[in-house]
């Protein structure tokens, strides 16, 4: 279980990216658009999916720009807010367990979720920690602001409180630099109202250099590599009929593989995170940890 945060420079095919891990995930899973320069699932790999037995078909009623009137018109601000999200989830397939949260129709709907996110944020880390259930979000490409995250036209609260932020890099001299400067503010970002730099890391897309050669470049380790796939990146994108072999395709094969090291990354940062809040609510504990640290490092 996880929350991973996808973003890129540029369109760089974060929902592309985002689409295969969800799609390859072997737990249940929720998709959420939270691009500010406004959703295209809608029109792509959803436009031919249908909800419920009346095969209900996804129309402008449904999505996130729908949230910020919902929970306005919530009783109390303690009324749990995932019944309202929940009637905004659409189904990704057939199966009962992957399903998306359409993103906004027009991005001047970005400035109406300023008040939103806290709420829209508390239902993401239920559904990952109490359902269990993976949670993917496209942010979309960054937007800064004098130098940090716009606090409008990113989805800033919630890349905050990810357990992991990856950055969508090409193999390509252009996504790299373009890359840098984007790696340097996420960084400066997650650490100072973040889960801290170390969230952050590379997904590439691609193939050309080596990952280490851009680990090194942008000096932000690499987690996770995704083959280009034409065939497979074209139905993800566009949606319609699933051409055959997709599922079998280089590019779903290695989203199914890159799952699971992503897990076990987020899981390390999570109980890091837990045991950085133990030691600073108990200097008790801190000072065990220390003494353990220094034994550790006699004997090593």
């Amino acid at each position: 279980m996880a929350l991973i945060a996808l973003v890129s420079a540029k369109s760089d095919g974060v929902t592309t990216a985002a689409a295969a891990l969800a799609l390859a995930s072997r737990r249940p899973v929720l998709l959420a658009e939270l691009d500010m320069a406004g959703g295209t699932l809608r029109h792509g790999l959803l436009r031919d999916v249908t909800r419920g037995e009346q095969h209900e078909r996804l129309d402008g009623n449904i999505g996130l720009h729908r949230l910020p009137q919902a929970d306005w018109e919530r009783a109390s601000a303690e009324q749990d807010f995932t019944p309202q999200v929940a009637q905004h989830l659409w189904p990704m397939d057939d199966s009962d367990y992957r399903t998306a949260l359409p993103g906004l129709i027009d991005p001047r709907q970005a400035a109406s979720l300023t008040s939103t996110w806290p709420t829209l944020l508390n239902v993401l880390q239920l559904t990952d920690q109490q359902l269990g259930w993976d949670v993917l979000v496209d942010g979309g490409r960054i937007v800064l602001d004098g130098g940090r995250l716009h606090p409008v036209l990113t989805p800033a609260p919630v890349l905050r409180e990810a357990d992991l932020v990856l950055l969508v890099v090409r193999m390509a001299a252009e996504s790299h630099a373009l890359a840098y400067p984007m790696v340097r503010a996420l960084q400066d970002d997650l650490a100072a109202q973040g889960a801290g730099a170390r969230a952050l890391g590379l997904l590439v897309l691609g193939e050309g250099y080596r990952p280490d050669d851009v680990a090194r470049s942008l000096d932000a380790p690499v987690l996770a590599t995704l083959p280009w796939d034409g065939p497979a990146a074209t139905y993800l994108r566009a949606g319609g009929r699933m051409p055959r072999g997709v599922t079998r395709s280089r590019l779903m094969r290695a989203a199914r593989d890159t799952m699971g090291p992503l897990h076990e990354h987020a899981d390390r940062r999570r109980l890091h995170l837990q045991m950085r809040q133990v030691q600073a609510a108990n200097p008790a504990v801190q000072r065990i940890v220390h003494q353990l640290g220094q034994r550790g490092a006699r004997h090593g």
